[in-house]
């Protein structure tokens, strides 16, 4: 799955969640910056799941990711599964 369609389905799945924010999300944003804590992580984790038809290789997350970690997160989860 190409990099650019997960970023622009994350970012419409954060902005849904968080609503307007002074903050831009870009590839560089940290979720904690947008407010998004642990247990929102993971509630995120398992739409992403469901809507891109993936599975997490971990459900845990770096610590505070930014939205480029989570993309690649999804890209190598992706990848790994057979076709």
């Amino acid at each position: 799955m190409e990099s650019s369609i997960i970023l622009r389905r994350l970012t419409e799945m954060l902005q849904e969640r968080v609503g307007p924010t002074e903050v831009p999300i870009t590839a560089q944003t940290r979720l904690q910056e947008l407010g998004i804590d642990s247990i929102i992580q993971v509630d995120i984790m398992l739409d992403l799941e469901n809507e891109l038809d993936f599975t997490f290789k971990s459900m845990s997350l770096p610590k505070d990711p930014t939205v480029a970690e989570i993309v690649q997160l999804i890209q190598d989860s992706s990848n790994a599964q057979p076709a």
